[in-house]
């Protein structure tokens, strides 16, 4: 913990943080949780632990009027996004979150989220930090797969058939419109609400033979894909699930989607249909893996279009 604000810090942690998910510490092997220097988890010589941290700052990932509640959800469900692509099941999370003063509203409002985040998916806040700054909030979340299961990027093999999950762009349209209104009385939930595809993840572990979040843009992120396995993509814009007619490439390629982008033998297509219907997951095929090292995007007339870039950290 940070000795800045100290006289506060524990009294925060003690009446905002110290209770959340308490309820899942025993079955997800937790030995001591917040409220000391650091969390003691049990590990499984037969498991290995999935590790991933993401960082949240106002104003460059969420907009300066979205409530506290929301912030601390979407905050936690973008961090957790990647551990779904890994098919890993999730198990605990903390949290460093900067804020500019101690409004005691703000960090109910804000607590509240964090318990929405571990009861939708039954895990708890193990640790973290506060301190005085610009609203940032930092999640890292530990999730296990069994020994040798973990998705991967560098899996996929020429003639794979390439897939998403759920519908892309809709997140996109949802900030545009916000930015626009501020009316967050509105139907937000594709931004503002994302959700971590952890079931889905689970089910492929046998399945895809490499798997990564959208949370980039669809383009950029299974181009990620290409590089790690050393291959190249078809991809047909007229096959991405939308929910608009006019499908561009700003609209699939604008990150925050949180969807998963895998790849799989065209063998297991009748399995992944069953993982769709079971889990009422839509999941739709937009195109092939190929030898080229070069990722191609056909327009709906089947010319290669010009991709450009999705979303950019820096």
């Amino acid at each position: 913990m940070s000795k800045e604000n100290t006289l506060d810090e524990h009294l925060l942690i003690q009446k905002y943080f110290s209770d959340i998910g308490s309820a899942y510490l025993a079955e997800r092997n937790v030995e001591l949780s917040v409220g000391d220097d650091a969390a003691v988890l049990n590990l499984n010589p037969d498991t290995q632990y999935i590790n991933s941290i993401d960082t949240s700052i106002e104003d460059t990932h969420f907009l300066n009027f979205i409530s506290p509640r929301d912030i601390a959800y979407r905050s936690c469900v973008i961090a957790l996004s990647d551990l779904a692509a890994c098919g890993a099941n999730p198990s605990w999370y903390s949290i460093a979150l900067t804020f500019p003063k101690a409004d005691h509203l703000w960090l109910e409002d804000f607590s509240s989220g964090l318990n929405d985040f571990s009861d939708e998916y039954k895990i708890p806040l193990v640790g973290g930090d506060t301190t005085k700054g610009k609203l940032t909030v930092t999640v890292q979340v530990m999730g296990e797969v069994e020994k040798g299961k973990a998705l991967l990027r560098s899996g996929a093999k020429e003639n794979d058939l390439i897939y998403v999950s759920g519908v892309i762009g809709d997140a996109f349209l949802q900030l545009k419109e916000l930015q626009k209104s501020q009316n967050k009385d509105a139907d937000f939930d594709a931004y503002l609400h994302p959700k971590a595809q952890i079931k889905l993840g689970l089910e492929l572990v046998d399945i895809a033979s490499s798997a990564i979040d959208i949370s980039d843009g669809l383009i950029q992120d299974l181009n990620l894909i290409c590089k790690s396995s050393d291959v190249g993509a078809d991809v047909h814009l007229s096959m991405v699930p939308t929910s608009v007619e006019n499908k561009t490439l700003e609209l699939i390629n604008s990150g925050d989607d949180y969807q998963i982008c895998f790849t799989a033998s065209e063998d297991k297509s009748a399995k992944v249909n069953n993982i769709s219907e079971r889990l009422g997951v839509p999941i739709t095929e937009i195109g092939k893996i190929t030898n080229t090292r070069e990722l191609t995007l056909f327009d709906h007339e089947g010319n290669k279009m010009d991709l450009g870039s999705g979303y950019s950290h820096f």
